[in-house]
């Protein structure tokens, strides 16, 4: 599907088709270390861990649970307003294979419209399906050569 992207040089815009395809393995391995990236950053934010708490907490009166909301909110500010937007257009740009800086300049209508693109040409519940199944192949298969060493083990001992 292509998309139009604007380009800054010099004193000129240059408008391009840019066609974004379906992921290949390269974009998908980038994809991985960004969505690691923003695991480990949610994983190291004591403020976005009690934000995420706050979420699941049911036994507290409502405006005990307000409070400590807003104020696990705003411990979590910078993570949540600066750091994982940052990492969620590096995913974008990633999958895009537009690079990141010339994503990043582009109106916000245009890059809902990459966004849209990579999930046309994507069927993500399909390959996520299918990375499922040939994972649990290989589970299966491993299982089984460690059952027939295991045995190969016994009758030699």
């Amino acid at each position: 599907m292509k998309v139009t992207l604007k380009i800054k040089k010099d004193n000129t815009v240059e408008s391009i088709q840019h066609e974004v395809e379906p992921i290949n393995l390269f974009q998908f391995q980038k994809a991985l270390k960004v969505i690691k990236e923003v695991f480990d950053i949610a994983q190291k934010d004591e403020g976005l861990k009690s934000l995420l708490g706050d979420l699941f907490a049911a036994e507290e009166s409502e405006e005990n649970l307000d409070a400590r909301f807003l104020a696990s909110a705003m411990e979590a500010f910078e993570v949540l307003l600066i750091n994982i937007p940052n990492k969620a257009f590096e995913l974008l740009a990633a999958m895009s294979g537009i690079g990141y800086d010339d994503l990043m300049t582009q109106r916000m209508e245009d890059v809902f419209d990459v966004y849209d693109a990579i999930l046309e040409v994507n069927d993500i519940e399909k390959l996520v399906k299918r990375a499922k199944k040939s994972l649990a192949v290989t589970k299966t298969k491993v299982s089984f050569l460690n059952l027939v060493r295991k045995a190969t083990e016994n009758t030699q001992a």
